[in-house]
């Protein structure tokens, strides 16, 4: 069986410098861990580490770009990279949440439904990261027969390795979106901040979702794993490549852990979407079989 494995796009430029600062809430002054920072239109990105920390380079190259910069419940934020490169301190606006009216219901959690169940023989390659962070996400259309089981109570997410992409322990953000218009993830339906963290050698982490009572949109949802650029996550990998003198080249470069277990599916079946340069779209990696797609391994779990 060939296993095939997916890696976002990573290049290589010389460094021009490096801005170093942290993240805090402009309310609380409470630092604010797990910031995604991206230069828009390059694959440069990194994320501030439990203490808001962070450390960018910033290319010749990106200079006259913009950075951006996003958080679960914050206001996304973008400056140029000029302006980026002379603060030491940055801080984002939390949002205030707007809630909608809440019917109570009687939970019981005595009926379970498992959507998209994962078999193990199933799963082919995974999605791995370059150097910036990054989040993928699986629609999960609604159905009538989920009506008896509405509450999200848990997720299970599957991640891989292999001789190519070992599993190191990792820290991943889950993220729970709603629809918009446009079919694309709209707003947070999850907004407590909820990281995931996974041991060296972990094949799936099953996420408990029953505490935040979330009801199974008529609409559908997203299901979305954000990467996270930070040292926990860091390792050492070797790339060769061909130079433009045609001499193979071999250097030791940074990722960032984890790799995603994929199913293969037909094309069209499953929805998946990526988030980068400031937008959604329609992300399919084409599987070697004609009509298939590679698509991450995720479960939905619902209860009564």
């Amino acid at each position: 069986m060939k296993i095939f494995f997916l890696l976002f796009p990573l290049l290589i430029f010389s460094q021009q410098q490096v801005a170093k600062g942290v993240v805090l809430d402009k309310v609380t002054n409470e630092p604010i861990p797990y910031v995604n920072i991206s230069i828009l239109e390059s694959t440069i990105g990194t994320s501030s580490d439990d203490d808001g920390s962070y450390s960018i380079n910033i290319n010749e190259e990106d200079v006259d770009k913009n950075i951006h910069l996003s958080s679960l419940g914050y206001k996304d934020t973008t400056l140029t990279v000029t302006s980026f490169t002379k603060l030491k301190t940055i801080y984002l606006q939390p949002l205030a949440e707007e809630l909608d009216e809440v019917v109570i219901t009687e939970k019981f959690e005595e009926e379970f439904l498992e959507i998209n169940k994962i078999k193990k023989n199933r799963l082919r390659g995974g999605y791995a990261s370059g150097s910036k962070p990054w989040i993928l996400a699986l629609y999960f259309p609604y159905d009538e027969k989920y009506s008896k089981t509405e509450y999200l109570n848990s997720l299970k997410v599957y991640v891989n390795r292999s001789s190519f992409i070992k599993r190191y322990k990792s820290k991943f953000r889950i993220r729970i979106y709603d629809v918009d218009e446009k079919g694309m993830p709209g707003g947070d339906l999850l907004i407590e901040d909820l990281i995931v963290e996974t041991k060296k050698k972990q094949k799936e982490a099953i996420i408990d979702l029953s505490k935040f009572n979330i009801v199974f949109p008529k609409k559908g949802l997203f299901v979305a794993l954000e990467g996270l650029a930070i040292p926990y996550n860091a390792f050492e990998d070797v790339s060769t490549y061909v130079n433009k003198d045609g001499k193979k080249v071999t250097q030791q470069i940074v990722r960032y852990s984890p790799s995603f277990s994929t199913t293969v599916e037909k094309k069209g079946k499953k929805k998946v979407v990526k988030f980068n340069n400031n937008i959604w779209y329609d992300f399919e990696v084409p599987f070697m079989e004609k009509n298939k797609t590679f698509v991450p391994a995720i479960s939905l779990i619902l209860s009564n």
